[in-house]
C-alpha cells in the first residue's frame, strides 16, 4: 500500500506559511542559544555498488536543508554530523561551546536505520539529562513507529517522529518554544505538550500516546503532513555547508566545523533539489506517494541563483538534482535550463563551469531530445536513466533498444553521459539467445555496447510504501531470518537479495554480480581507449570503469558471502501480513490506522477510544 494523500483542496500549505514561521522563530531569541545536532546516520555494510564512491563525497540534501532553515530561524548552535565522515561519534559525548546539546535529531533511509537506533540508544544513557531527541528522514516517513521502544529498557526511543518535510519540524518547535518556562529544558516542554493534546493539531507527527500503557505502547499519528507547494520559500542553500563536523574518528564533536573554504574538496557533489514528483505509477517506487502525485518546482531564477551561490562560495562544480524524473514536464525543463545557460560567473556562462546530474525516464527524453542542446547549454551532463528493463516486460515505461540507442547517440555527441539503471528480478534469465535482448548479461553489454558512461544493478525486492509489498508478504517472498540470522535492514539496498521466490536464490545473488562484471570489466577498460578519439565522453567512460571495477572487488566478497548463506539456508519467510510492533492510531478517528504497510489489526487495540486531555492545564498531566 502507498503513504496516504490529504484531499486535493487541502495538499498544500498556505502560501508565504515557510517564511512566515522561520520569521516567528526568529523573534524567539531565547532559544537562539540552545545546542542542536543533525546526525545522519549510515550503516558501512551498505558501501558497495552502486553506491560506494558517492556516498563519501557528497553531503546529503536533507540534512543540509535542516541547517539551512535553522540556521534561518535564528538558531546559532547547529551541528551537522554525517556518520559516513564520523563514523564513532556519539550523542552522549556531543558539547558546543562547552555544553551537551539540548536537541538531537537523527536522519535515516531504511538501510541505515539501525546505526540511527543506536544514536537514541546512546543519547539515552545521560538518562535525565539526556537532548529531547526527534527522529525524521525516509525511514521515519515510513515506518515511523520503528523509532519507538528500542531497548534495551523501556522506553528507549525517539521522543517524537516527523513523516514530512522540514516545515514539519518547524512547527514542533514552534509549539515546543511556545509552551517553554524560563530556564526549562525542551525535552521538558515537549512532554508538557505531548502531555496535554498540544501536538495533535500538527500534521506529520507521530508520537507514543501518553494514555497508552507502558507494556503495550502505542503511538499517535496527526496525519499527513501538507506540502511545501513554492519551494523558493525554502532558505538559500547555504548555511548547511557551514556547519558540517570535520571527518574524524573520534567519539565527540569538534570545536569548530569544517572550515567552508575546504568543503568544495570534502564534499565535491552537492545534491539539490529543483523539481519533485512523477507521472509515472510504477508499482515498486514509494517516491511519488510521498509527494502525494504533485509535481513541484523551484522557479528557474532560483535556481540559477543557488547553483551560482554553491559554486562562488564553496567551490563545488558539480551538482546532483534530486529529481525522479527531471524531465516529466517539458515547459519546466526549458524555462529552468533556459534561465542556466543566461546566467554567468565571474564573467563566463554557468553552463560551461558547473556540471549538472540529474534523473529521467528514458521515454522523457526520448520525447524531448530536441531541447538536448539546450539542456547541454545549461550545464546538464549527465543523466541517470530509469530503464530498469530495457524489453519493458517488467515495467513499460515506454522504453526500447531502439530510442535508448538513438538516445544515447545523440547524449553522447552533445557530450552528455548516459547513466544505465536496470533491475533484476525473478522471472528475468541470466542470458537469452543472441538477437534477444531479454537476459540480463544480454541487457548489460547492450548498455555499454550503445554508450552508457556507468551501470547499475539492483535485485527487485518489495519496498516499503509500494503497491508490491502487500502481496509479497502474503506470497510469503519476504525473506525474515538467513541461517537464523535476522535480515538487517542494510540489506534491504537492492544490492542483497532479501526478497525472493525463485527455487535458488542464491544463484540470483550471482546474478546480480554477473551483471556488473559484464560491464565493468578490463576489456570493457580497453574497449573505450581503442575508441578514445572517436567517443566525446571516453574519459568519463574510463573513470567510470576504474571506479566500477574498483567497487566490484569490494563487493564482490560481500555479496559471495551472502549467496553462500542463501544457498547453505536455512531461510525462514515472512508468513503474510503482521500485526503492527507498534499500533498506531489517528488522532481525528481514535482508530488504528495503517501508513506504508498494511498490518493485520491488533486483537489487543483494534478500536480505542481516548479520554479527552485536558489542554488548559497541562501541570496535572506533566511528570518529567
Amino acid at each position: 500500500m502507498e503513504l496516504p494523500r490529504r484531499k486535493a483542496n487541502d495538499v498544500y500549505l498556505p502560501d508565504g506559511a515557510f517564511r512566515s514561521i522561520l520569521e516567528t522563530l526568529r523573534s524567539y531569541t531565547n532559544a537562539h542559544d540552545l545546542n542542536i545536532a543533525v546526525v545522519y546516520a549510515f550503516d558501512f555494510r551498505t558501501r558497495m555498488l552502486p553506491y560506494w564512491y558517492a556516498d563519501k563525497r557528497m553531503a546529503p540534501c536533507s540534512v543540509r536543508t535542516l541547517g539551512d532553515c535553522l540556521h534561518d530561524a535564528g538558531f546559532k548552535n547547529v551541528r551537522l554530523i554525517l556518520q559516513q565522515w564520523t563514523p564513532n561519534f556519539k550523542p552522549s559525548k556531543a558539547q558546543l561551546g562547552g555544553k551537551p546539546i539540548d536537541v538531537l535529531l537523527v536522519s535515516a533511509m531504511q538501510i541505515h536505520a539501525e546505526h540511527a537506533y543506536e544514536f537514541i540508544r546512546d543519547a539515552h544513557t545521560l538518562g535525565a539529562k539526556r537532548p529531547l531527541i526527534l527522529a525524521g528522514g525516509p525511514k521515519a516517513i515510513y515506518e515511523p513507529t520503528d523509532y519507538f521502544d528500542l531497548g534495551p529498557r523501556p522506553g528507549i526511543g525517539a521522543d517524537c517522529v516527523s513523516t514530512g518535510e522540514a516545515y514539519v519540524f518547524l512547527e514542533l518547535f514552534k509549539r515546543i518554544l511556545d509552551n517553554r518556562a524560563g530556564g526549562e529544558t525542551m525535552l521538558s516542554a515537549y512532554e508538557k505538550c505531548r502531555l496535554s493534546g498540544k501536538l495533535e493539531d500538527i500534521p506529520g507527527l507521530v508520537y507514543l500516546d501518553p494514555q497508552s500503557p507502558p507494556d503495550k505502547p502505542h503511538a499517535i499519528s496527526t496525519g499527513v503532513q501538507r506540502l511545501l507547494r513554492d519551494l523558493d520559500e525554502m532558505p538559500m542553500p547555504d548555511a548547511g555547508y557551514r556547519m558540517l563536523e570535520p571527518p574524524h574518528r573520534k567519539e565527540t564533536l569538534a570545536a569548530h566545523p569544517y572550515p567552508p573554504r575546504k568543503v568544495g574538496k570534502l564534499s565535491i557533489v552537492c545534491s539539490i533539489i529543483s523539481t519533485q514528483g512523477c507521472k509515472f505509477a510504477c508499482t515498486y517506487c514509494p517516491i511519488p506517494a510521498v509527494n502525494q502525485r504533485t509535481w513541484r518546482h523551484k522557479s528557474p531564477k532560483r535556481l540559477a541563483a543557488e547553483i551560482k551561490h554553491i559554486y562562488e562560495n564553496f567551490g563545488i562544480h558539480q551538482f546532483f538534482s534530486t529529481d525522479d524524473n527531471f524531465f516529466n514536464t517539458r515547459e519546466t525543463v526549458v524555462d529552468l535550463m533556459t534561465e542556466l545557460s543566461k546566467t554567468t560567473t565571474r564573467g563566463k556562462p554557468l553552463g560551461e563551469v558547473i556540471q549538472f546530474f540529474t534523473e529521467a525516464t528514458a521515454f522523457d527524453v526520448y520525447k524531448n531530445r530536441d531541447i538536448l542542446p539546450l539542456c547541454r547549454k545549461g550545464g546538464l551532463r549527465a543523466i541517470w536513466f530509469g530503464i530498469e528493463d530495457i524489453t519493458a516486460e517488467l515495467v513499460n515505461k515506454g522504453q526500447t533498444a531502439g530510442k535508448a540507442k538513438e538516445i544515447y547517440s545523440l547524449m553522447r555527441d552533445l557530450q552528455i553521459e548516459p547513466m544505465a539503471m536496470m533491475i533484476h528480478n525473478d522471472d528475468q534469465v541470466l542470458r537469452s539467445p543472441e538477437g534477444d535482448l531479454s537476459g540480463l548479461v544480454n541487457q548489460a553489454k547492450y548498455m555499454f555496447d550503445i554508450g552508457a558512461v556507468s551501470y547499475q544493478c539492483t535485485y527487485l525486492g518489495p519496498a516499503v510504501g509500494t503497491l508490491d509489498f502487500e502481496p509479497a508478504a502474503r506470497e510469503r517472498r519476504i525473506f525474515k531470518t538467513v541461517g537464523g540470522e535476522t535480515i538487517p535492514q542494510a540489506f534491504q539496498d537492492g544490492t542483497h537479495v532479501a526478497a525472493s521466490a525463485h527455487p535458488r536464490p542464491w544463484e540470483r545473488q550471482m546474478n546480480v554480480l554477473r551483471g556488473y562484471a559484464t560491464f565493468y570489466n578490463p576489456m570493457n577498460t580497453l574497449r573505450v581507449l581503442m575508441n578514445w578519439r572517436h567517443d566525446p565522453v571516453a574519459p568519463r567512460r574510463l573513470l567510470f570503469q576504474i571506479v566500477g571495477q574498483i567497487g566490484l572487488v569490494l563487493t564482490f566478497p560481500r555479496l559471495w558471502s551472502w549467496a553462500k548463506k542463501l544457498k547453505k539456508g536455512p531461510i525462514e519467510v515472512w508468513d503474510g501480513l503482521q500485526p503492527a510492533r507498534i499500533p498506531m492510531i489517528d488522532v481525528s478517528t481514535n482508530t488504528e490506522v495503517q501508513w506504508a504497510i498494511e498490518h493485520v489489526p491488533s486483537l489487543d487495540v483494534g478500536k480505542i477510544h481516548r479520554a479527552p486531555l485536558v489542554k488548559d492545564d497541562a501541570r496535572e498531566l506533566v511528570s518529567v
